[in-house]
């Protein structure tokens, strides 16, 4: 008869007392640490922070249309406003990652989060645009801290078995949060109230940006009680304060006590005598080798890659709900959208009509149902990258997305139209296999700079994207449509000079779907 081991994580060790009198390893002491309610609630917390760096920006996309007569907003203006998100996590990404990784996770996390939670809230009550812009770009300041540390803060509480599943569901939770701006915006825009305060006017669009900035202060309250990553403890040398957390964890996930926990010692790292470079030092060695060769071609290709495809994705995607309401709204047959488009454009010049910030019910509708089946059909195609491959993925994304733009300069069926434009969160897809390419062409060392410059000239393509979509959507909207969907049929060929996967096990990397 053949002994199996018991699967609860605390017990795969069998030799306890061995455990007791040598010191182990990070990981060995997580996995004696356990899986339980305990760093499973903490993940959730985390996941949160997730969530509300995905809903302050995606939220501009319904904000600023509802705000666009009491702040004087025009298109142009209402495209760089889009952007400002992207321009602080561009400005900002490489700074954070320091501080988290100098100054400790959730420290940092708590912090930047409350920051952008307040200079959010405050924003909403700005009586003009040009204030409304600078505590809105002060909030996108702090956002690239909680749109990527929590990341790594989840892998850091959790047993390496249960990593990947975890960040996997974490990515479902975030492109379901996604959803929930439409559905709040749903719920709040089409509220009527006016409160004068004087300086300005209280009206639904700033009560729905307080609630989308307010997840942040959630998060940050939630999380203020975690605990600190241990692997962020034991890398600083704090090896009783690692010890103490892991205790928690231990105690959290069996509700025995802390005292029981079977780890005395832990291995600190090697510390080497050699002084420690400081931030521009090593932003500098982690950064030279990706601009020369060998790994400088596969550095542009990625960050083109990642250029064209969040271009669509944060950029022509934050007009999707201005765009459908008006044709929704527009009430004309066998016209194109851009047809219409033009048609309402020329009609408000003309009878130089009162400013109409009313979003219909059937785009809150729309946008809603799509965000939501865009998640569930984003997670069964990435559950079958490893069956397809990451390249093919990414060309299927890529071309099937760029046709479904070009498509809408042809459909008149506004069904039809909406469904097509509705697909474009799906352009994400892409996001996971552009990355795991990283774990393939560039060594261990480079591999986190990779990835990190790649998404930053990605975040660029965020900010392109919004301002041309805003500038050419009334004066040249055909050429808009071709524009985005011609750049990620491009991208889609230039996918294929990427190198063959090593090995098939490589396919089965983690996908990463995120708006950001």
């Amino acid at each position: 008869m053949v002994t199996k081991n018991i699967n609860t994580v605390s017990k795969i060790i069998d030799e306890n007392d061995k455990i007791q009198n040598n010191e182990v390893d990070l990981d060995q002491a997580l996995n004696v640490a356990g899986l339980g309610w305990y760093n499973i609630k903490y993940c959730l917390a985390l996941s949160l922070f997730l969530i509300a760096a995905i809903m302050e920006p995606v939220g501009y996309s319904f904000l600023l249309p509802s705000a666009k007569c009491d702040l004087e907003i025009t298109d142009s203006a209402r495209g760089f406003i889009g952007s400002v998100p992207y321009i602080g996590i561009v400005l900002t990404s490489f700074p954070w990652g320091y501080l988290v990784d100098t100054r400790g996770r959730k420290k940092m996390i708590v912090y930047s989060s409350f920051a952008a939670g307040v200079f959010g809230i405050l924003a909403s009550f700005m009586p003009d645009l040009i204030s409304f812009t600078i505590f809105k770009f002060l909030c996108a300041l702090c956002i690239a801290c909680p749109a990527a540390a929590p990341y790594s803060f989840i892998g850091e509480l959790l047993p390496q078995r249960y990593r990947d599943v975890t960040l996997s569901i974490v990515n479902a939770m975030q492109i379901t949060g996604a959803a929930m701006v439409p559905l709040l915006a749903w719920a709040i825009l089409p509220l009527d109230f006016r409160v004068n305060f004087g300086l300005y006017v209280f009206r639904p669009w700033r009560l729905l940006g307080m609630l989308y900035s307010s997840s942040f202060l959630i998060s940050a309250f939630i999380m203020s009680f975690g605990p600190e990553s241990p692997k962020f403890l034991v890398s600083q040398g704090r090896h009783d304060e690692s010890l103490e957390t892991l205790k928690k964890i231990y105690s959290g996930n069996t509700s025995k006590p802390a005292e029981y926990y079977p780890v005395k010692r832990l291995k600190l790292p090697v510390q080497t005598e050699m002084e420690k470079p400081s931030f521009v030092q090593s932003l500098v060695q982690q950064t030279l080798p990706l601009i020369k060769p060998p790994y400088l071609k596969w550095m542009m290709l990625s960050g083109f890659l990642l250029f064209g495809l969040f271009a669509t994705l944060n950029g022509l995607y934050m007009w999707l709900p201005d765009v459908l309401n008006r044709v929704l709204s527009g009430g004309s047959v066998g016209l194109t959208a851009c047809d219409i488009i033009g048609q309402r454009l020329n009609e408000t010049i003309s009878a130089n009509a009162e400013c109409n910030d009313k979003i219909t019910s059937i785009t809150f509708m729309i946008n809603t149902i799509a965000n939501f089946s865009c998640a569930f059909i984003a997670l069964a195609i990435s559950s079958t990258v490893k069956f397809i491959g990451k390249k093919a993925l990414m060309l299927l994304v890529y071309v099937t997305i760029g046709v479904f733009c070009v498509l809408i300069n042809a459909v008149t069926q506004e069904i039809l139209f909406a469904i097509l434009l509705s697909s474009l969160p799906l352009t994400g897809l892409a996001i996971g296999p552009v990355n795991a390419y990283a774990g393939e062409i560039y060594p261990t060392k480079l591999r986190g700079m990779a990835i990190g410059l790649s998404m930053m000239v990605g975040r660029v393509g965020s900010i392109v994207g919004t301002n041309v979509a805003g500038l050419m959507i009334n004066s040249v909207c055909e050429a808009t449509f071709y524009l985005f969907g011609g750049g990620l049929i491009f991208c889609g060929a230039l996918s294929l000079l990427l190198p063959r996967s090593k090995d098939k096990d490589s396919e089965k990397t983690k996908m990463e779907f995120t708006h950001l």
